[in-house]
């Protein structure tokens, strides 16, 4: 038997922590299911803790304002239940069921409303090498940064493009450790062409020139850069020791290196969306699937649920903070509830996304990961190549769900969130598509991993489960 609420919110960042607190403001009964230890999510991720040793000024101005965000949600009527696993949901008409783990034990949740706000993570990028213990994502040293002080063994090369790119070199810059080689991946010839956006920027103009300023101190302190990478390459034995690179104009180099970090940007986190059979879009802009919503957020194949923050779309934290009060206040007027007044959230939900088509323009997906060699792993969990894929394409396998059924792609730990893009990608080549005109391969639940232990406890009755 489950236990009841009226909104459920899954992800305690920006977004869900917003939609949590407006609906429990409402009075409605809230729960916010998190898979971390602490709210915040990925941009004010242990904000807490770094606010208590005094840390907050080597992460700027934007993870300040979590600490108030975190303290707000801190103080609302919100059952809170944090290292939360969700790995279904099940929709029984007005309303349904959470299915989570939690202390090693499958549990139901039942809610009349579902806000999710799973967040994004970052655009897999295979490369050769890229699976060399040494080499990981820009977002996992920030992690690392950012909970525990940790900082790259040196020498270390951060490569890269897009916001999160400028921001994590301003922070390991404030932290004492910048990159002994920087490698800029993004286009410098596409600032011509996004010049169109300038205009609509304008309206978001502080974080405009936030972005000028990191962009300006982003060579300072940094042993070499290098403009314009077109192709990416990690070398060793048993774990990273160097990196090579060519440029557009075919210079080439190479460092020595003990970490590489990479970024190429984030995509929704649309995993439990498309278990859920919701339909989803191409966003040619973003280079991403986004789950089709209404303006409101509910999405429009299951309309007891409902889709806020960078889950729906990237768009940074502000704006997420915005989506998930909008979400907030529409699922508590569903239940009857008068919340938020409207007017004043899309104000700031227009503002903060204003410069988000600039981005979008300046920083598409990189080149140097666009053409994939053979013997490049794409899928970590089954240690499948682009060659195997591209093999059984020519042997008829029709799009990226018969590949899973021939090779096991997507069928690892991860579900797919490592390959389902590059998998699409190599589909629609061998297909002469586009990406548009491709999909990802198909979800089912659980969306994660789950024992038979834990799912032996998944209809026990239980009214009483632990909170934080």
């Amino acid at each position: 038997m489950a236990d009841a609420v009226d909104v459920a919110v899954l992800g305690a960042g920006p977004a869900g922590m917003a939609a949590a607190v407006i609906a429990a403001n409402a009075g409605l009964t809230v729960a916010l299911l998190d898979d971390q230890a602490l709210p915040g999510g990925q941009i004010w991720r242990n904000v807490e803790a770094v606010a208590e040793r005094g840390d907050l000024s080597l992460f700027g101005d934007d993870y300040v304002a979590g600490v108030d965000a975190v303290g707000e949600f801190r103080a609302a009527d919100v059952d809170y239940r944090p290292l939360t696993r969700v790995i279904g949901v099940e929709s029984m008409g007005n309303g349904g069921d959470i299915l989570f783990v939690r202390d090693g034990k499958a549990r139901r949740l039942h809610a009349k409303r579902l806000i999710i706000a799973l967040g994004a993570y970052e655009r897999p990028m295979p490369f050769p090498g890229w699976t060399l213990p040494g080499v990981m994502t820009a977002g996992a040293a920030q992690i690392a940064l950012k909970t525990g002080g940790l900082l790259p063994e040196r020498p270390f090369v951060l490569a890269g493009q897009g916001p999160l790119l400028l921001v994590l070199a301003a922070q390991f810059r404030a932290a004492g450790a910048a990159p002994d080689v920087l490698l800029r991946l993004d286009d410098p010839g596409l600032k011509w062409t996004a010049g169109r956006h300038g205009l609509r920027a304008l309206a978001g103009l502080s974080d405009l020139v936030k972005g000028l300023k990191w962009q300006r101190s982003l060579s300072h302190d940094v042993g070499q850069t290098i403009k314009n990478v077109t192709q990416l390459e990690a070398s060793g034995s048993d774990r990273l020791e160097g990196v090579r690179w060519r440029t557009a104009d075919g210079t080439a180099g190479e460092a020595e290196s003990a970490a590489l970090l990479v970024h190429d940007g984030v995509i929704p986190n649309a995993q439990l969306t498309r278990a859920m059979r919701v339909p989803h879009r191409y966003d040619p802009a973003a280079a991403a699937w986004v789950p089709k919503a209404n303006d409101d957020g509910r999405l429009l194949n299951v309309n007891w649920a409902y889709v806020a923050g960078d889950n729906a779309g990237i768009h940074g934290w502000a704006a997420a903070t915005a989506t998930g009060a909008k979400a907030g206040a529409s699922a508590a007027l569903a239940c009857g509830v008068k919340a938020a007044p409207s007017n004043e959230i899309d104000n700031r939900l227009r503002k903060a996304r204003a410069v988000r088509p600039l981005l979008d323009a300046l920083y598409p997906p990189a080149q140097a990961f666009a053409d994939i060699a053979d013997n490049t792993i794409i899928c970590r969990c089954e240690a499948i190549t682009a060659g195997a894929v591209r093999e059984a394409l020519e042997m008829g396998a029709q799009g990226p769900n018969q590949i899973k059924a021939f090779l096991r792609t997507g069928m690892g730990p991860c579900q797919g969130r490592m390959c389902a893009y590059t998998v699409a990608m190599l589909a629609a080549e061998a297909g002469g598509k586009a990406l548009a005109e491709t999909d990802l391969m198909r979800l089912r639940m659980p969306i994660s991993p789950v024992t038979v232990t834990e799912m032996a406890h998944l209809n026990e009755t239980d009214m009483n489960l632990p909170t934080a």
